[in-house]
């Protein structure tokens, strides 16, 4: 077996840079070994939150997202700046599947009818995405458009449907167009543990126009609240016109936009009015049939309706093209990060490409990793330097999950163990490297470590939105600033003397050698 000089890839996972050394475990540990890469070898920072890797202004990253990034070589825009980025760009407004279901029903004259998440939560749906459409509808002339809202009461306060509620009202006098059908809970319109008696009840008010008649959307939450029922699980309820006639109800042929993005409490609703070998329970013989249903992005292939933001196909990541010039690789990391460095820095990819293998180490079995801050480094080290000592792969990616998952605990002392564990694992494995005449991009996905107390003193456990560290153990290179998750495996590809595929829109970070 000819000798390899491999290319690492090391992911320290949850450790940010942070100046403060106030409930910092990165900052306070004692770490010698990354402490020499840091001042032997050319290093940098990089941004590992918001729009840099694909989510909101300002909204930290995560595991998930952060491999993604990094195993892409581009921003993978997360669903909801995806839609909010078109809506910027007047993407949102030129969208076919839109503009499909628009002519559909200024063709036939059927009604138009926008399902969602009435908040502006950023979980399930975004209200400004409602907005969008309503827009979208009175820019095309349409008229007979129909909410039915979905009340939150989780993802944002317990009593704050009026806010919303009022809001909406604001666009639609602003716009032109638009009136409430239907409001209710999501406790009942958005199950996913199949309790059908919930849905059923949202299905029945936004099909038949059966439940509790209100004029006014205003009044029927100021009832609930007066009956103690929140907005979660407000009981679903029709508005109806002077007369006592409901406003609208689905009928056949008509179009529905459902503008959550989100997909997992969106496939039961969707499939009662579109799935036609749903038996659940009794939908009624005149039940609502051949519907133009639009879902904002895929939600199951049961739902039978069309996508409007599909799927974004992740081709060209960072381990195929390593296949594709038939090279060996290996992705290692104990039970916590294993699915992020195969799955998600495959692009959401389960197979393993050809030349790839995989070690997974066994996560310990305590009850929270603080009882155990080294967690399985140890073993994680030793089985991949029996692999780098027998030349067996030309690029490794590897994760030490220690920083991010101690960390969470938002407990110091152990987290500043976990980060010493982990240094003592980097230096025998980056020593190693060297020592075969290889090169370590040493790197993290997000924060979290540097800052697992508050300056009040109580824990800390989300992530971060602080920038990460990269090293570069080759001499002679220098790094660029202003980089991203995206560009690291363009980086890795140019020391593997790989071109890097059009498809990656990040750039390697070393812009001297």
């Amino acid at each position: 077996m000819s000798k390899k000089a491999p290319v690492a890839l090391i992911i320290l996972d949850g450790f940010g840079c942070r100046k403060e050394n106030q409930g910092n475990a990165v900052a306070q540990a004692k770490k010698p070994n990354f402490d020499r890469y840091w001042n032997e070898f050319p290093h940098n920072q990089l941004t590992a939150c918001g729009e840099a890797v694909g989510l909101p202004e300002g909204q930290m990253g995560n595991s998930e997202v952060g491999h993604l990034n990094i195993g892409a070589g581009r921003i993978v825009y997360q669903s909801l700046t995806r839609v909010n980025v078109a809506i910027r760009s007047g993407e949102f407004e030129r969208n076919e599947t839109f503009q499909h279901a628009i002519d559909h029903v200024k063709k036939t004259g059927k009604k138009l009818h926008l399902f969602g998440l009435l908040s502006d939560g950023g979980v399930h749906s975004h209200i400004d995405h409602l907005y969008a459409l309503l827009k979208l509808a009175a820019d095309q002339g349409v008229k007979d458009v129909f909410v039915h809202a979905f009340l939150d009461g989780r993802d944002v306060g317990p009593k704050t449907a009026e806010k919303y509620i009022k809001a909406t009202q604001e666009k639609m006098e602003e716009y032109g167009v638009g009136q409430f059908a239907t409001i209710s809970g999501r406790f009942y319109s958005m199950d996913r543990d199949k309790r059908w008696d919930r849905v059923e009840k949202a299905y029945r008010a936004m099909a038949y126009g059966d439940g509790p008649l209100y004029t006014d959307p205003l009044t029927m939450i100021s009832d609930s609240y007066d009956h103690g029922i929140f907005d979660e699980f407000a009981i679903p309820s029709v508005m109806t016109d002077e007369d006592g006639q409901p406003i609208a109800t689905v009928d056949s042929e008509d179009a529905v936009i459902f503008y959550n993005f989100r997909p997992d409490r969106a496939i039961q609703i969707s499939n009662v009015f579109t799935n036609e070998d749903f038996t659940a329970f009794d939908r009624g013989e005149n039940r609502p049939k051949h519907l133009y249903f639009v879902c904002m992005t895929h939600f199951s292939e049961t739902v039978d309706g069309y996508v409007a933001f599909k799927t974004v196909n992740l081709d060209k990541t960072l381990g195929q093209v390593i296949s594709e010039n038939d090279m060996s690789q290996l992705r290692i990391a104990e039970t916590e990060k294993y699915p992020h460095v195969t799955f998600f820095m495959s692009g959401g990819r389960e197979e393993t490409f050809p030349g790839e293998q995989r070690i997974l180490i066994n996560s310990p079995k305590v009850a929270t990793y603080d009882l155990k801050p080294e967690m399985s480094a140890y073993e994680v080290t030793e089985a991949l330097c029996e692999q780098i000592a027998d030349d067996r792969f030309d690029a490794i990616i590897l994760n030490f999950a220690n920083p991010d998952m101690v960390g969470h605990s938002g407990m110091l002392e152990p987290t500043i163990q976990a980060i010493e564990a982990v240094d003592e694992c980097l230096g025998k494995v980056v020593d190693l490297i060297l020592e075969k005449g290889g090169t370590a991009i040493i790197t993290a996905d997000h924060g979290n470590s540097d800052e697992v107390v508050t300056p009040e003193g109580t824990p800390m456990t989300a992530h971060t939105t602080n920038p990460v560290p990269v090293i570069i153990t080759k001499k002679g290179i220098e790094i660029r600033g202003g980089g991203i998750l995206a560009d690291l495996a363009p980086t890795m590809l140019h020391l593997l003397r790989l071109n890097k595929p059009e498809e990656m829109t990040g750039n390697t970070l070393i812009i001297s050698e």
